[in-house]
């Protein structure tokens, strides 16, 4: 939680200082949402290769790797003095993004036991809180020494690196005990053991709530501005209510997922995500907007977990790829489509622009009834496991 923290601070803080970005530079909105692909197209192709790396061999010194890049490629967008430059660091970042999420991910997963909703859900939350203090903290620094204010991304960095070197030891024994499990079953079950199909299921799904988030991201503080003639520290404060509002939803979604089943979750989730982007889309109250972006942030997060371990699970002997595909489409896919989202705010207005992001939601919908159904790790499962075995065995005697 503590590391991915530390390395989603700086990737939810990118759109946090687009709007500072714009004033400073002028950039419009489709080159604001450049800086977005940059950052991201690259670690949507790399997570998956860094998964599969994961999966022949233990590299928990990925997770400290990822925090260093992740806040020092942001802390120099500050002092990048051209576009170009600024692009670059967005590339820094999100190769530390990259190498962080498959095996911080699949770290969380391992250790869960049958609590893996909940674990996933701490793990999550660690994103949360990056997202909700990266806004934050660039409302105080950006206020206060100008786009320069940057350079404290890296403390984070030096803090959480120093925190996590001291348990990679620990990380690395518990890979390899995984490892060696996952191994076992392949030769015992063969091909078996890994769920392609339903995993793919998984993945398009998250790939449509991915971009929903991402956008949302993006176009969440710009909105406050365009449409409620907020200034951008406003429009970034939103964001912050936005990400908070999504930890408690993700450490209650862990729970319920754990105790009820995931598939009950997502599904519900999934059904109320679209229509309150439409109703935020067309409104024009602060008090109703702030209200409705809660509410979109608790859909959205409250089933981040459940979707999760529910693709792991599908792929147990290949885990850190699935992780890799599963959160590099959840980090990357939406920035890949901002510059095109932003063409749409540019030409026909932001709201038209939220419309759309509603429109992708609609997506998730209809997909997340084709996932197919898997036997859920938690609570109540094991309950019933333990009840059926002993009511069998009772008959057997």
């Amino acid at each position: 939680m503590v590391g991915h923290a530390t390395t989603d601070l700086a990737q939810g803080s990118l759109a946090a200082l687009l709007p500072f970005l714009i004033a400073e530079h002028h950039y419009s909105y489709a080159a604001a949402g450049g800086l977005l692909l940059f950052g991201n197209v690259i670690s949507a192709v790399t997570q998956p290769l860094f998964g599969l790396i994961g999966d022949r061999s233990e590299k928990p010194w990925f997770v400290i790797a990822g925090m260093l890049l992740a806040c020092s490629g942001f802390a120099l967008i500050g002092w990048a003095p051209s576009y170009a430059l600024t692009c670059v660091c967005c590339v820094l970042m999100g190769v530390g993004t990259s190498l962080f999420h498959p095996e911080g991910s699949k770290l969380a997963n391992i250790v869960a036991g049958d609590r893996k909703g909940m674990s996933m859900s701490i793990f999550s939350v660690g994103g949360n809180i990056g997202f909700t203090g990266g806004p934050i903290l660039i409302t105080v620094f950006v206020g206060l020494f100008g786009l320069r204010g940057t350079a404290v991304y890296f403390v984070p960095a030096i803090v959480g690196s120093l925190i996590m070197l001291p348990h990679l030891k620990a990380f690395k024994a518990l890979e390899r005990e995984h490892r060696l499990s996952a191994a076992g079953r392949v030769r015992e079950e063969g091909k078996k053991v890994d769920n392609v199909k339903g995993f793919a299921t998984v993945a398009v799904v998250v790939l449509f709530r991915s971009i929903v988030g991402s956008l949302l991201n993006m176009f969440i503080p710009l909105f406050w501005v365009a449409v409620f003639f907020a200034t951008e520290a406003r429009g970034s404060i939103q964001l912050s209510i936005y990400a908070a509002a999504g930890i408690v939803a993700t450490l209650v979604g862990g729970r319920i997922a754990d105790i009820y089943g995931y598939r009950l979750l997502y599904r519900i989730s999934c059904v109320a995500l679209a229509p309150l982007i439409f109703a935020f889309a067309l409104c024009r109250s602060p008090a109703l907007g702030t209200a409705l972006i809660i509410l979109i942030s608790i859909a959205l997060s409250g089933a981040h977990s459940a979707l999760m371990v529910t693709g792991q699970n599908f792929m147990p002997s290949r885990m850190g790829t699935a992780s890799g595909v599963l959160f590099g489409l959840t980090v990357s896919m939406g920035g890949i489509c901002a510059p095109i989202i932003g063409k749409v705010g540019d030409n026909y207005g932001i709201v038209t622009a939220m419309l759309v992001i509603a429109a992708v939601a609609v997506g998730a919908l209809v997909l997340v009834w084709f996932i197919p159904k898997h036997r859920d790790v938690g609570y109540r499962n094991r309950y019933n496991r333990n009840t059926d075995e002993a009511e069998a065995e009772g008959r057997t005697t």
